[in-house]
């Protein structure tokens, strides 16, 4: 995994479009969970009367953490991962606030790997927002 960290790091950072173009940066990474942040900024704001962060900003972020963190039980670069579903529960709004996303596996099956997700926003670390991720993964045949 250490040796895979680094490349995982680098493709999600830096040359994922989407993740660089909301500020979503991975900031640690294990075997079966991953932590990410997002910097605030006002545009990603969907309530500009109370300068909230958008909902698809927020669910954006829960799929792609919980993607990598599903990456983590990957036997090979040839493996593929996609999502098949993701449930979202917005429990308040994030408030001009940076976003804390954190996801950790539940389950990883030879075909299903499912994820939870929770956002967290950093002034004041309360729950933003959960879901789950439910990942279908194409493992390379053994030869």
């Amino acid at each position: 995994m250490k040796g895979q960290q680094e490349l995982y790091f680098n493709v999600f950072n830096e040359l994922i479009p989407f993740n660089k173009y909301i500020g979503l940066e991975l900031k640690e990474l294990k075997d079966g969970f991953a932590r990410a942040t997002i910097q605030f900024k006002p545009e990603l704001v969907g309530d500009v009367r109370i300068q909230a962060v958008h909902g698809g900003v927020i669910s954006a972020s829960m799929d792609a953490v919980g993607g990598i963190a599903a990456i983590t039980t990957l036997n090979s670069f040839e493996d593929k991962i996609v999502t098949v579903d993701m449930r979202v529960d917005y429990i308040r709004s994030a408030r001009n606030t940076d976003l804390i996303i954190e996801a950790n596996i539940v389950r990883s099956g030879n075909k299903i790997i499912t994820t939870n997700m929770q956002v967290f926003a950093a002034n004041d670390h309360i729950l933003v927002a959960e879901g789950r991720g439910v990942y279908h993964v194409s493992r390379k045949k053994n030869e």
